[in-house]
């Protein structure tokens, strides 16, 4: 087989994990193991490495000004190191989507693992104008090889470019999402699913119209924290 990250030939090597998921390596094993799982003691809210700690010093700072209370928690995958970036700059802003495949088991993973009750999955939308000039939602792509059903009910105000705002300006950003799902949930718990969780304002955002839509709580998954 030919790695889809660095284009050299590898040996698929067989597993019950394969087996049991139903998926097929696409990237070879020393390309997977340059990206950087988040393992040991993580905070209870956010999903950060903490060390001894239960709540990490940001998610204190969200308590202490009454920001971003209304996800209970978050879990990701992956740190946001070197390779990571780089990752995420072919996938998602060259759109070589086919890097998508390379983490599905794990999203899979994760899911069984920690999500598998919740039965309502919502996708972190772009806005029109976003999408128009990527082409694909790089979270629906991820969604869809794994498996997911999704259910779009929230769209978003088109702003500039998450990346260029520091942690104060995405903390103190107006809210970017409105429901457009027709009828209100009845008290189920929702699962966001993101492909990056930074200040966490974006999925607490999402989580607050869900919130005021029906949702009996909200937690999300994402695939990297940064």
């Amino acid at each position: 087989m030919i790695c889809i990250y660095c284009d050299r030939k590898f040996t698929e090597i067989f597993s019950l994990h394969q087996l049991f998921f139903k998926r097929k390596e696409t990237a070879c094993i020393q390309c997977l193991a340059k990206f950087e799982k988040i393992v040991g003691a993580v905070c209870e809210r956010c999903g950060s490495v903490s060390g001894e700690k239960k709540i990490c010093v940001q998610c204190n700072e969200l308590v202490e000004s009454n920001l971003n209370q209304v996800l209970t928690l978050n879990r990701s995958i992956f740190l946001y190191n070197p390779e990571m970036k780089i990752w995420m700059n072919r996938y998602k802003f060259y759109g070589d989507v086919t890097l998508a495949t390379m983490f599905i088991t794990d999203l899979q993973e994760y899911y069984e693992k920690y999500f598998k009750r919740f039965k309502i999955i919502v996708p972190i939308p772009l806005s029109e104008e976003r999408l128009q000039e990527r082409g694909f939602n790089q979270v629906e792509v991820l969604a869809e090889l794994a498996g997911f059903k999704l259910t779009r009910c929230l769209q978003r105000v088109h702003t500039e470019r998450q990346s260029k705002l520091n942690r104060t300006e995405r903390l103190n950003r107006e809210q970017i999402f409105s429901f457009c799902g027709g009828e209100k949930f009845q008290n189920v718990p929702i699962l966001l699913l993101d492909d990056v969780y930074t200040t966490g304002k974006t999925v607490g955002d999402a989580a607050i119209v869900l919130l005021q839509n029906g949702a009996s709580e909200v937690f999300s998954l994402t695939l990297i924290r940064a």
